[in-house]
């Protein structure tokens, strides 16, 4: 059991060497037409409503996978290995890409990387599964380890692409496929990449795709500081939490103080002398946050009656300079 209880907290970050090296983004260094269709922009904005994005991913989607059909089937080196008219795991790809455009699991490197990799695995399976004399009575086990196999690789290298354990399964299961041996690889590249570039138009005309291209973190604070750190949720990296972290931290055995509320865990009970602590940091931290809103009060009512004072002086003068002008005119003496 202790050796489970310590498996738990191994982990691996490949992005904590790979990012040492990988360099900063250069589209802010581009003219901007070419920096906003690759996804760039000055201040980060709220996506559109679901109205927009319906039509956005609908016609992504058509133009995206329309592309792809259209390429693969019209060019005779593809048409040699005789491929169905579209791949299957293209169209989960294609919810990603054009619609669930936010999420980190769609970026470029989960999908051109993620995709790529479990064709390659799923090849790689299927061809030692083809060792055994009778390879289609035992092409289930193979479609599910190399499903498995493909989860694990893009889990470890941060390329996570539900539609990449699809395309594993096909590589294995699909006649066509499996008789492309490592060309299929080749393809799911090639396809991957037709459908990232409509993408980067399609979405960026009033959306924005991708968020990023790489990772979401800030590549040269991560150089300077070089933290112990983990991919979070949105697909860049967050300082590791310690042991003491990890088993005090959990949520329900925190205690949270704000300007409004205190909040405790329901079984925890306080006397008399804790739960005046707790009210006098509340009430400093309501009076702070109280002091701030003023200040910012005082300095907006400065800065409208500073506005309102140089407004009323230069009518003033304006006024002053025509009356003088109009005594002049007159021949009157000031």
């Amino acid at each position: 059991m202790s050796f489970l209880s310590g498996a738990g907290t191994w982990h691996l970050d490949i992005d904590r060497y790979i990012n040492r090296v990988v360099p900063q983004s250069p589209l802010h260094k581009l003219p901007t037409p070419v920096s906003r269709f690759l996804g760039y922009r000055k201040e980060q904005r709220q996506d559109v409503g679901n109205i927009c994005g319906v039509l956005w991913s609908l016609l992504g989607a058509i133009c995206g996978l329309s592309l792809v059909a259209a390429v693969f089937n019209n060019t005779e080196s593809i048409q040699m290995h005789h491929p169905p008219a579209l791949i299957a795991s293209f169209g989960a790809s294609a919810i990603l890409e054009y619609n669930t455009i936010r999420s980190p699991l769609g970026q470029p490197r989960n999908a051109l990387l993620g995709h790529t990799l479990s064709a390659l695995v799923g090849i790689g399976i299927s061809k030692l599964f083809q060792f055994h004399s009778d390879y289609e009575s035992i092409k289930w086990m193979a479609g599910a380890v190399a499903c498995g196999c493909a989860s694990a690789t893009m889990l470890l290298t941060g390329t996570v692409h539900p539609p990449g354990g699809a395309s594993a399964v096909l590589a294995v299961t699909e006649p066509a496929f499996t008789a492309m041996g490592w060309y299929f690889a080749g393809l799911i590249l090639w396809g991957t990449t037709l459908m990232l570039v409509v993408a980067l138009i399609i979405n960026n005309i009033q959306r924005q795709f991708p968020l990023y291209w790489w990772t979401s973190m800030d590549l040269k604070k991560a150089k300077e500081h070089d933290p112990e750190t983990l991919p979070d949720a949105r697909g860049g990296l967050e300082k590791k939490k310690t042991v003491e972290q990890q088993r005090y931290g959990v949520n329900g055995e925190s205690i949270e103080i704000s300007g409004a509320e205190i909040v405790i865990p329901d079984d925890l009970s306080l006397n008399k002398e804790e739960v005046e602590i707790l009210e006098k940091l509340r009430e400093r931290l309501r009076k702070r946050t109280d002091g701030r809103a003023l200040n910012e009060e005082e300095r907006e009512s400065d800065k409208m009656d500073s506005n309102s004072i140089r407004s009323s002086a230069e009518f003033t003068i304006v006024a002053s300079r025509s009356q003088e002008v109009q005594r002049n005119g007159s021949g009157s003496t000031l």
